[in-house]
């Protein structure tokens, strides 16, 4: 049985900017199919068993997008499989949480830090760190963000050190309104004891490689391995992305839809069943990021592309996608037809796809179709080539922040120096046509050359003394109005 679907036509084929395969007849090639910005600026959902080529699918997309868009992008993994990309991709940064990056959870940067001392509890909450069951739960809340607000309000509590110290000093102050707070803080701390003094310290230090204000203004991989080998779990990778989430939903917000210009930003979620499983929401607040960001950022510039082995992820998350995609799959087949477009009759389809092929549907093509894509050989790159490549491209991006911060001050000088040679010039030109003299009784007489163009001037624009009496004031009007405008 062969699959036989209805393919786009060459012209509509050619509409978009990123080449992501060829269109397939069989197993005979037709031409190469350019996905188009509009279509990806309403997200992208990538399905399909281990091994059918998920993966090679987006580090062919990464490779061909980069090309011709300057975009930057967050790619969350776990297993590795995209490191190769730094030598395929310009000023692409790899970082591990714990090792050469972290990030300091009580720094709530422009958000309001009363407001992002209960997002960390939600966040805390949501994976499972505190418990609902537990009978001082509505307690601890309210003992745990009034905590946090206090010291995410003061630059110099933002520390795991200034957090103990609050808790002491709260203790002293609230002993005697609270019931059981020493009980309480007790619990909360042996909860929270992970991070602050466990294995998981080094993920929220506060040191870090990239900082998280510059995260989402580079092209960025996030290795969660990092997390596992430090002994952390997986609840500790989905705090710490819930987290960095937080911090890229908060930009988002404070730029909001002003003068939308398309996609600025791109996330990319490998294993999203890990992070967006189907049924978590109802339990708690763990996915309500990656949710929100496909329901609510898509007018902020914000690309959502989640992959998974299955279509088991949020159903938010699956409705809200201009690009669908499936590769090899088993099982829930009906849910993937409704998602592509696809007759159930078809179904089968998804079973017969080989390694490499995959049926995909795109906003502006009606019926989805099948399409190859290219094999990405992988080169094998080192540790300390990563740190050293790391290393070079912030340093590279440093040097021209810093060139972009210059360019106003050497401006401003260049200006200030025209103005006064301007200045000096038509002074010069005023006391030659109103000779007077000097304390040696010698008279003031211009160059030859500036004296020709001066006496042309002159002879094209009769002014009397007044006017130039009044020309020192003018320069100095003129020059502090410019300024000014600056």
């Amino acid at each position: 049985m062969e699959i036989n679907l209805e393919n786009p036509s060459f012209r509509v084929s050619k509409e978009g900017s990123i080449r992501i395969g060829r269109i397939m007849r069989g197993d005979s090639q037709k031409y190469s199919f350019f996905l188009s910005i509009k279509d990806l600026e309403k997200h992208m959902f990538i399905c399909g068993s281990t091994g059918t080529g998920k993966s090679n699918f987006m580090q062919n997309f990464l490779i061909n997008f980069t090309k011709y868009h300057e975009k930057p992008f967050f790619l969350v993994e776990f297993k590795g499989e995209y490191h190769f990309l730094q030598d395929k991709l310009k000023d692409l940064i790899i970082l591990w949480p714990g090792e050469n990056f972290s990030i300091n959870i009580f720094d709530p940067l422009d958000a309001n830090p009363k407001i992002h001392a209960e997002r960390i509890f939600d966040i805390l909450k949501s994976g499972q760190f505190l418990d609902d069951s537990a009978e001082y739960s509505p307690q601890m809340e309210r003992v745990l963000i009034e905590i946090l607000t206090i010291v995410c309000e003061n630059k110099d509590l933002q520390s795991w050190e200034g957090f103990e110290r609050k808790c002491k000093d709260y203790l002293d102050k609230k002993k005697n309104e609270i019931p059981m707070l020493k009980q309480t803080l007790i619990s909360l701390k042996n909860r929270i004891r992970r991070f602050s003094i466990g294995p998981m310290k080094a993920i929220f230090d506060t040191d870090s490689t990239l900082s998280i204000s510059k995260l989402f203004n580079q092209k960025v991989i996030l290795d969660l391995s990092s997390i596992i080998r430090l002994g952390g779990e997986k609840e500790d990778a989905l705090f710490f992305l819930n987290m960095v989430l937080k911090y890229l939903w908060d930009r988002n917000l404070s730029k909001g839809a002003n003068n939308y210009e398309g996609i600025n930003h791109i996330t990319i979620i490998e294993d999203a069943q890990y992070f967006a499983p189907q049924d978590i929401s109802k339990k708690t607040k763990l996915t309500s990021y990656l949710e929100d960001i496909a329901l609510l950022q898509r007018g902020t510039g914000e690309c959502l592309i989640t992959i998974a082995t299955r279509p088991n992820i949020s159903k938010e998350i699956l409705a809200n996608n201009g690009v669908v995609l499936t590769f090899k799959n088993h099982i829930e087949k009906d849910i993937m037809c409704e998602l592509l477009n696809l007759n159930l009759e078809k179904k089968n389809y998804l079973s017969m796809l080989e390694e490499g092929y995959c049926i995909i549907r795109v906003n502006s093509i009606k019926e989805p179709f099948l399409l190859g894509v290219p094999y990405i050989k992988r080169n094998t790159i080192t540790v300390s080539d990563i740190t050293r490549k790391n290393q070079e491209i912030l340093e590279n991006s440093q040097t021209i922040l810093d060139s972009k911060t210059e360019i106003p001050y050497k401006s401003k000088k260049i200006n200030k120096k025209a103005f006064a040679d301007i200045k000096k010039s038509i002074l010069k030109y005023s006391v030659s046509s109103n000779p007077s003299k000097n304390k040696k009784n010698h008279v003031l007489e211009p160059d030859n050359e500036e004296g020709e163009d001066f006496l042309l001037l002159n002879k094209n624009n009769s002014s009397n003394k007044k006017d130039y009496d009044n020309f020192n004031a003018f320069i100095n009007k003129l020059y502090n109005e410019q300024e000014k405008n600056k």
